[in-house]
């Protein structure tokens, strides 16, 4: 048994990061937006609704424009809202630990702590 209390035990916590997570969704797509019609209708569609749904509709399109490096953010931030729906959000992935919430408010789709991280890029 863990002796540390996840965000999946806080609702509010996993609002707040459910919330971070679509923010995120919906600024690659506006990374993605190239005509004015594009970006009027992310203005209309800027909801917390619209960015749970962004795999329909217009946001969706949008998102799917995206290549190299906005389309690897964008698959680690699908990957944490899986985690975070899952009840495994903010767990490391390196070492088990919970990773702080300093550092998932700092980078919400982050896999692993600081610490881990820090070991990682040494190995690079």
């Amino acid at each position: 048994m863990k002796s540390w209390t996840s965000i999946a035990d806080n609702r509010l916590l996993v609002d707040e990061f459910r919330q971070r997570l679509a923010a995120a969704r919906l600024r690659l797509a506006r990374l993605a937006a190239i005509t004015d019609a594009d970006l009027e209708t992310l203005a209309v569609r800027e909801s917390r609704e619209a960015a749970e749904d962004a795999a329909v509709g217009t946001v969706g399109d949008l998102l799917a424009r995206l290549q190299g490096q906005e389309r690897l953010e964008l698959e680690e931030i699908e990957a944490a809202q899986e985690r975070l729906e899952a009840g495994e959000y903010g767990v490391c992935e390196g070492c088990q630990k919970p990773i702080s919430l300093g550092r998932l408010r700092t980078a919400p789709a982050a896999r692993i702590c600081t610490l881990c991280h820090v070991k990682a890029e040494a190995l690079e």
